[in-house]
């Protein structure tokens, strides 16, 4: 029954995927975008853990089709621990812009040895709708299917399918001042009561046409998590961005 929620889940995205060309918004230019991020990392659970942050994301957009690239890499140094660690989180995401309502297709690679994850593979297909897209307020909602296939750093390995729906919301303070708070709650349809919880909460503050200060406050929660690790933890990364 859950297998076939997915495919059903699946097929109306798909559905209105093919029906986005249908009254899609006029074609924008051709560009490539992006921007290069170092920071330090603080994280809070059951103990302290300081991190080396780097984040590469590109962005190339043709007509109304959209392709991205990150590449998200962090070296973990814990209390009372002298070796280094390393987390990392690739994304590849395709979407198609149409007025208010975007389609996406996404893959990703995570690992987090900090959460016993060796490796995580996820497939995604999922759609977006912009209430407003103003210069000064972005305020969007998304729902999404994944497939997730997850090599923990002990036990079996698992196959799981969730729903992934978010809420975005960008708000230009100041001139130079920007608001970006994203949330995300993904249950898992297999398994009542496992889902995961993630929250963003991102102030950008412009320092020239090509440096931005961010400082990044994150939260994650999962209900269900690997033995021996917490349910919660909480992230404050500070980092400077240089942008393209």
């Amino acid at each position: 029954m859950p297998w076939l929620m997915l495919k059903r889940t699946l097929t109306l995205l798909i559905t209105t995927y093919s029906l986005l060309a249908i009254g899609s918004k006029p074609v924008t230019k051709d560009s490539i975008s992006g921007n290069f991020d170092l920071g330090l990392n603080f994280t809070q659970n059951t103990e302290k853990t300081f991190q080396f942050h780097n984040v590469a994301f590109l962005k190339y957009q043709k007509g109304r089709s959209n392709l991205n690239l990150e590449n998200n890499i962090a070296f973990i140094s814990k209390t009372g621990e002298d070796e280094l660690l390393n987390k990392g989180e690739q994304n590849l995401k395709y979407s198609f812009d149409a007025k208010n309502l975007d389609a996406n297709i996404t893959i990703q690679h995570l690992y987090d040895i900090s959460r016993s994850i060796k490796n995580r593979y996820t497939s995604g297909v999922g759609i977006s709708y912009n209430f407003t897209n103003k210069d000064h307020r972005k305020i969007s909602i998304g729902l999404s299917a994944l497939r997730e296939k997850e090599f923990p750093l002990n036990g079996e390995q698992k196959l799981q399918n969730r729903i992934s729906s978010n809420f975005n919301l960008i708000i230009k303070i100041t001139k130079n001042i920007t608001l970006n708070t994203i949330n995300y709650y993904q249950p898992n349809i297999d398994k009542i009561g496992d889902f995961r919880w993630k929250s963003n909460i991102a102030f950008r503050v412009n320092l020239s046409n090509y440096f931005l200060l961010n400082i990044n406050s994150r939260f994650n929660y999962e209900s269900f998590p690997e033995e021996g690790i917490p349910e919660s933890d909480y992230q404050l990364i500070n980092s400077i961005s240089y942008t393209f």
